[in-house]
């Protein structure tokens, strides 16, 4: 006859196996073994990343938006029962020809450029009626990168005023592991030598503190460590199974549950 093994035999025994592959198996992954000299050779000089022209949430034309080097303007002038069509590129000068008429519009929104085109078409036309068309260049979006204990990482379209709390929205949040007292935020032109700020998100979702939500720039990226005790709980996730194999042959498989709680 088999000998029943003791119950908190079982319980120290399926313990000391999830801390042991918690603290050996497991590995933080905000946590490094190679030395500050390994993160580039000495004298490599690493090149900043590009910028983008626009941010995430004004690729869209604006009644604001406006009109630079490179933009498409399409002009509609109407008087009478007809009408004239014209489409021209802004230049270097910030100047743009519509017909025979030049005018400036560099750096003003469509409905000033409205107004410009009117007053030098009064000369030539008995009340013209004109309407502009903003039609952007093809622009870069900013963008922002999201990685560790998040849900997708990846690159995030930036979007104005962007926070570290919004760039974690926008990664679809972070997991349950995920220890938001100590999110990091790497930022710098020159990559070889980058400044670390520390966001500290679980003082806005406890005191509702916003003070720790770091503000972001450019290119920079936000990465989010898992806790200890997170590898610990995923490391009961895989060793339970086995756990539950060896115990089969000595306990009825239904009153399992009760023994590993």
């Amino acid at each position: 006859m088999r000998q029943l093994i003791p119950r908190h035999r079982i319980v120290l025994l399926s313990t000391g196996v999830i801390l042991a592959l918690a603290f050996t198996g497991c590995h933080n992954p905000a946590n490094s073994s190679l030395p500050p000299s390994a993160i580039s050779p000495s004298g490599t000089v690493v090149p900043p990343l590009p910028k983008g022209d626009v941010y995430a949430d004004e690729t869209v034309p604006t009644s604001e938006t406006p009109i630079e080097t490179g933009d498409t303007l399409e002009v509609v002038i109407r008087r009478g029962a007809g009408e004239e069509k014209f489409s021209g590129v802004v230049r270097e000068n910030g100047k743009v020809s519509v017909g025979f008429m030049e005018m400036d519009v560099g750096g003003v929104t469509a409905a000033v450029a409205e107004a410009r085109i009117h007053e030098a078409a009064v000369p030539y036309m008995r009340d013209p009626r004109v309407q502009v068309l903003l039609k952007k260049k093809v622009l870069k979006v900013k963008r922002i990168f999201v990685f560790g204990d998040v849900k997708k990482p990846g690159m995030v379209p930036m979007s104005r005023h962007m926070t570290v709390l919004q760039a974690l929205a926008a990664a679809d949040m972070y997991q349950e592991t995920a220890l938001m007292e100590e999110v990091r935020v790497i930022r710098g032109g020159n990559l070889a030598k980058p400044d670390i700020l520390m966001a500290d998100l679980a003082r806005a979702f406890t005191y509702g503190d916003l003070s720790r939500n770091v503000s972001l720039e450019e290119n920079d990226i936000v990465f989010v460590p898992r806790e200890h005790l997170g590898d610990a709980t995923e490391a009961a996730k895989k060793i339970m199974p086995v756990i539950s194999t060896a115990i089969v042959p000595f306990y009825p498989a239904f009153i399992l549950p009760a023994l590993l709680k």
